[in-house]
């Protein structure tokens, strides 16, 4: 199998990452991320023109964009497992491929209002695949965090488009669970996590260096 569980890959990014998710509100912000970020996209942010990943983080394979994206990619890849083994097979031998599993037992998904600590090898569930590319950041070495598109509302793209099989409402239900993570991360982890573009959830906007 080309993807390797990223736990055993020994795979790291740099200390500064810009986390692209493909929300609508992050349109008018994809200018303002800095040079020196590492760019982790995540699902269709993978598709945005106006910025280049180095990364790309995706759990599903039968939406209808996917087949563009994985075709014209040549970066790194970090796949849900089941997405992984239903790809394996167009991409023998390949180098940059990685796999992460999440974590949905009740010791350890995401909780509304428990702050629970990282707990190395473990991405825990119970959120947007967003959650799970934070937290892999995180274990890949990540300190400094730039989140741009994770509105956390709404059902829309940043090229117009609508997600079809699901309905989040103006605030995603998950939003608490991922604020809870994140304030671990800042309190107790030593990170740093600001966002370029608006977002329901609690997270100071970047101002700039």
């Amino acid at each position: 199998m080309p993807f390797v569980d990223i736990f055993d890959s020994g795979f790291r990014t740099g200390r500064k990452v810009c986390l692209l998710a493909p929300g609508p509100n992050g349109r008018d912000h994809y200018g303002e991320i800095p040079a020196d970020h590492q760019v982790i996209a995540i699902s269709k942010a993978v598709l945005i023109p106006e910025v280049e990943a180095q990364i790309w983080v995706n759990p599903r394979t039968e939406l209808e964009w996917f087949e563009e994206a994985n075709r014209s990619f040549p970066g790194v890849r970090i796949f849900h497992v089941d997405a992984a083994r239903e790809i394996e097979a167009e991409l023998p031998g390949c180098e940059s491929c990685y796999s992460f599993e999440l974590q949905m037992d009740d010791d350890v998904c995401l909780q509304p209002h428990e702050m629970r600590p990282i707990v190395p090898g473990v991405i825990r569930g119970n959120g947007s695949i967003s959650g799970a590319a934070i937290q892999i950041a995180y274990h890949c070495g990540a300190r400094e965090m730039l989140l741009c598109g994770i509105d956390m509302s709404g059902d829309a793209y940043f090229d117009g488009t609508f997600t079809l099989d699901q309905h989040h409402g103006t605030t995603w239900w998950f939003t608490p669970r991922l604020n809870m993570l994140i304030r671990w991360m800042i309190e107790r982890g030593g990170c740093q996590v600001r966002t370029l573009s608006p977002t329901r959830l609690d997270v100071a906007r970047y101002a700039g260096e």
